[in-house]
């Protein structure tokens, strides 16, 4: 994600960016993704969450839906305003993603007591369908397409259409990696098999999805010719695949260094555990002062990229070290915590 927002813009046909632009289009699949598995940690899905098992139809485990369902509602609803308010500042990222992940949640609530068959059914469904739906808005309604992203400025209207169709991360497509996290989720992540499978899969997926493109780059407008294009951020089913399928090698990979090199791996967790608060900072930092940061050459890109995520990772291991939450993350599950405590006190 850094790299992407860090470096050149269009990256240069060179093999260095060639190298260097591997990211785009690539890194927001994979946040949405790790959405969908945190969901499922957080419900109790994943077989690796320390809370009851969803699938149990016991009292305990409706509460944990229930609990999980009201804790994305109440997320959904912090981050739609701040992700709109960041979309408003002058900044050099192109659109910020956190207005979107407030529908992703709504959405993750609605889909948590699915089976595993029934999101993978509805997670093809919605890949094969939602970039027709797309397109034809698109076709049709080419003026609410290619525009502006919203702020807090827009009317709820505008808000809607772009959130849920129109914008650079619209539900109708994006639900899919939301989907795949959520699936990933339920399994044990912990088994050497699992994390293998991952890996191999993931890779024949991303490689038999840019194999199968038409290779092509569109045009300025979107056609229903463009289906079989594999390029980043055209909402085409290809490139959907082909990115989730580099998400799984990504998350099977990490899986494998954080067991084997645990101390290693620890500034990559704690920067992990603070990704809100280093979301929301590097957003702002590229408002305030993006002549520090973006270059136009890929060296100069890539050292911006490295020392960025050093100080980045080193800042947040040292307030890990001290607090438990990022500070943006404790203010976003502050409100839970502060409903279940007055609840408690009103039963007493």
């Amino acid at each position: 994600m850094v790299m992407v927002h860090f470096g050149p813009k269009p990256v240069p046909e060179t093999a260095a960016g060639k190298l260097y632009g591997i990211s785009d289009g690539r890194a927001s699949v994979l946040f949405v993704v790790l959405a969908g598995l945190g969901v499922a940690f957080l419900s109790g899905r994943s077989s690796v969450s320390h809370v009851e098992p969803l699938s149990k139809a016991t009292r305990g485990g409706q509460r944990v839906a229930t609990s999980a369902r009201l804790q994305l509602i109440l997320r959904g609803t912090l981050l739609l305003p701040l992700g709109l308010w960041l979309q408003g500042l002058e900044q050099v990222v192109l659109v910020v993603i956190l207005k979107y992940y407030a529908v992703y949640f709504l959405i993750a609530a609605l889909v948590l007591g699915l089976s595993d068959r029934w999101l993978v059914v509805f997670g093809l469904a919605v890949l094969a369908g939602g970039p027709l739906i797309y397109l034809f808005g698109a076709t049709a309604f080419p003026e609410w397409y290619f525009t502006a992203p919203v702020t807090l400025m827009d009317t709820p209207a505008k808000i809607v259409r772009e959130l849920l169709f129109s914008g650079f991360y619209p539900v109708v497509t994006w639900t899919v990696p939301l989907l795949a996290g959520l699936w990933l989720g339920s399994m044990d992540l912990r088994s050497p098999v699992v994390r293998r499978r991952l890996i191999y899969v993931g890779t024949t997926v991303a490689v038999a999805a840019a194999l199968a493109s038409s290779g092509e780059t569109i045009g300025a407008r979107l056609e229903f010719s463009d289906l079989r294009t594999a390029e980043p951020h055209t909402q085409m089913p290809l490139w959907m695949l082909g990115a989730i399928g580099s998400a799984c090698v990504v998350l099977g990979v990490a899986l494998v260094v954080a067991d084997r090199l645990p101390r290693a791996s620890w500034p990559l967790a704690a920067t992990g555990q603070l990704a809100l608060s280093v979301y929301v900072g590097h957003v702002l930092l590229l408002n305030y002062i993006p002549q520090a940061l973006t270059w136009g050459e890929v060296p100069a890109a890539a050292l911006s990229t490295g020392t960025f995520m050093v100080v980045v990772a080193c800042l947040c291991m040292l307030w890990r070290l001290v607090f438990s939450r990022g500070p943006l993350e404790a203010a976003l599950t502050m409100p839970w915590w502060l409903l279940n405590r007055s609840f408690a006190r009103t039963s007493r």
